[in-house]
């Protein structure tokens, strides 16, 4: 596959966030937002983590805030991909959705974070549990 490169052009109408992930200390801080959130909010969410890495997915009204987190939604014209909600791909998202996917070599969704790069397949995504959020956040 050829190598192709994803420009974002702001939006004139972000889309409806779905999930947050934070990069870096953004992890960190979203983390520690996350460990605030009584048991019964936390229950109703689900992620993946990485090294440096959180994604959170939840509705509009679950999902938290911290500094320098990016909120992603989905894109009608790229239903496989949760992008930025505030920036649309500079590619047709059909065209982008289609080599993402291959790339990432997933079935199911993928979130795609600009800055940096990263594609984060969310079929491995589980429901928050406080202690190994807790564990994550020790981890190296």
């Amino acid at each position: 596959m050829s190598e192709f490169r994803i420009q974002w052009i702001a939006r004139d109408l972000p889309l409806l966030p779905t999930a947050v992930a934070g990069h870096g200390p953004a992890a960190l801080r979203l983390a520690r937002r996350l460990l605030q959130l009584p048991d019964e909010s936390l229950n109703r969410l689900e992620g993946v983590a990485g090294k440096e890495l959180i994604l959170i997915q939840g509705t509009e009204e679950q999902l938290p805030w911290a500094d320098g987190v990016q909120y992603l939604g989905v894109d009608p014209a790229a239903p496989s991909l949760l992008l930025p909600t505030n920036y649309r791909l500079s590619l047709p998202a059909p065209l982008v959705e289609k080599a993402l996917l291959a790339r990432a070599g997933v079935a199911g969704k993928v979130a795609v974070l600009p800055s940096p790069f990263l594609l984060v397949p969310l079929s491995p995504a589980r429901p928050i549990v406080r202690s190994v959020l807790a564990a994550w956040m020790e981890q190296p």
